[in-house]
């Protein structure tokens, strides 16, 4: 029989307890530690470990994502960022993807999910709907973006859905999205800072002097278009 060298035999027990420690490690612990609440993560409570623990009640800023699967790589960690992934409780249903914490730098990667955005008027509300959505920021300016995002915008009167694809444009993350409605063209840009704080504008062409719906939700008239601008902040 082969007997290991104490030397050996001592860094097996040293590996062996610090993956045990690793698999028992609390995921809301290492969630404290990570940079991930300070830019906007939130949970009523979360449980579990970093490999298989839960986010009740989970949000990013405000918008909700619900009840969520939550893990952490370790792998990551060896590179200095905290890459978290989340799932839904659900098989097969969304939010999914990752959120990467690092000093000065954030990323969501791979988003696919439904997020209401705050309201922007009275009487008007709008859902962000993310297929395969990345964005990275360092140093607070907008670095790479990329995925399909639409909207739903709703009003008392009326309602338009838009599309478009992200990407960045001078240091914000750019939403330039697109449609048509009964009133004719329509276009929703949303600019999202590093520090959350964001505008939006919302645009209808070729509307007629009579729609009165769009005007009591707040658009104003500028040419032959009608107009609602706003801002706001995502935390």
């Amino acid at each position: 029989m082969t007997v290991l060298p104490v030397r050996t035999l001592a860094a097996v027990f040293a590996a062996a307890l610090v993956l045990f420690l690793l698999i028992l490690f609390p995921l809301a612990f290492a969630l404290s530690l990570s940079p991930l609440p300070a830019q906007g993560f939130h949970a009523r409570s979360v449980s579990g470990s970093i490999w298989s623990g839960h986010a009740a009640g989970a949000g990013f800023g405000s918008a909700a994502l619900g009840d969520l699967r939550l893990s952490l790589s370790p792998l990551a960690l060896l590179t200095g960022e905290a890459r978290f992934r989340f799932a839904p409780e659900a098989e097969g249903a969304a939010p999914v993807g990752a959120l990467v914490a690092a000093r000065g730098a954030f990323a969501a990667d791979g988003v696919t999910a439904a997020i209401p955005m705050p309201p922007l008027m009275p009487g008007v509300a709008a859902t962000l709907s993310l297929q395969d959505f990345s964005v990275a920021f360092a140093d607070k300016a907008c670095r790479t973006a990329s995925g399909a995002v639409s909207a739903d915008v709703r009003m008392e009167t009326s309602s338009m859905s838009l599309a478009g694809t992200a990407t960045c444009a001078d240091g914000r993350l750019l939403l330039p999205l697109t449609g048509r409605t009964p009133a004719g063209d329509a276009s929703l840009f949303v600019h999202v800072a590093g520090d959350a704080a964001y505008t939006y504008e919302i645009k209808v062409a070729g509307a007629p002097d009579t729609d009165a719906g769009l005007l009591a939700a707040g658009f104003v008239r500028e040419g032959g278009n009608l107009v609602l601008r706003g801002a706001g902040r995502l935390q």
